[in-house]
């Protein structure tokens, strides 16, 4: 008995040798690319070999709805062939180009949605932009983006509105926190902040219900890559707006995670033309 016991242990060890030994097979991709042969799918390609993120502008409501706990209410619209481009170059430009190569690598999301537009059904996203823990969608390929660009002051107001919803993007992936020490400015209760009220408190995120410390820290963003140093000089660092000194505290601690933690100059996004 007992050698019939130790065989059936050789046996057993045999076998799980031979099951260790086994390679397993790769992970099929979740997407195939390139999902066209236009000039563009050539830089789409190019994003994913680098950073192993697709670009996508063929994709599905679910691919921009879902957020893993829930979903989102509105939609993307699937892209304009012929704006493709622009919207692509647009987010190269204006935001991988601009900052660190290490930066980029930390923070770029596992799906880029480029879609014409960002919405209920007819009725228009005015930022044109969403977020969700493995997505930014970039409803901008059509021919809106294409007239914005030839405004100046246009192109960064949506220059100011894709980092901020690419910061979004990147908080919601636990990348980055809301610094302690602007935080630590922040007002008690946010429902209680009113348009009247909301500099004198140092907020810049619209009074609502939707208003919170995360909400209140995004518009910082906005406001610091929208605006030149000039600019926030002349408006929401004047005496007239600022007149408690607390916007310019809580953007010098925006400033000072971003330059600390990830060597980023947030303000010399906003200074760009």
């Amino acid at each position: 008995m007992r050698v019939y016991y130790l065989l059936a242990l050789i046996i057993l060890l045999m076998a799980c040798k031979r099951e260790a030994a086994l390679t397993p097979s790769p992970a099929t991709p979740m997407y195939t690319l390139p999902q066209g042969n236009h000039g563009y799918d050539d830089t789409i390609m190019t994003c994913y070999k680098k950073y192993g993120a697709y670009i996508l502008y063929r994709f599905t409501q679910d691919d921009y709805s879902y957020n893993y706990s829930d979903r989102k209410s509105d939609s993307a619209f699937v892209a304009n062939p012929v704006y493709i481009s622009a919207a692509l170059q647009f987010f190269k430009t204006q935001l991988l180009d601009v900052y660190p190569e290490s930066f980029i690598q930390q923070t770029i999301p596992y799906k880029i949605l480029l879609a014409s537009y960002i919405g209920s059904g007819a009725t228009r996203s005015a930022k044109g932009f969403a977020s969700t823990n493995s997505a930014l969608a970039i409803g901008w390929a059509d021919s809106t983006l294409v007239q914005k660009l030839q405004s100046p002051a246009a192109v960064k107001q949506v220059r100011s509105w894709l980092h901020r919803y690419y910061i979004e993007r990147a908080y919601r992936a636990k990348i980055i926190q809301v610094p302690e020490a602007f935080a630590a400015l922040a007002p008690s209760l946010y429902g209680a902040i009113s348009p009247e009220t909301q500099y004198e408190k140092g907020v810049l995120g619209t009074p609502g219900s939707d208003l919170n410390l995360v909400v209140d820290f995004l518009a910082y963003v906005e406001a610091i890559t929208g605006n030149s140093q000039a600019q926030l000089e002349a408006g929401l660092f004047s005496r007239k707006v600022d007149k408690k000194g607390l916007i310019r505290q809580k953007y010098n601690t925006v400033i000072n995670y971003f330059n600390v933690t990830y060597g980023v100059n947030l303000q010399a996004i906003g200074d760009m033309p």
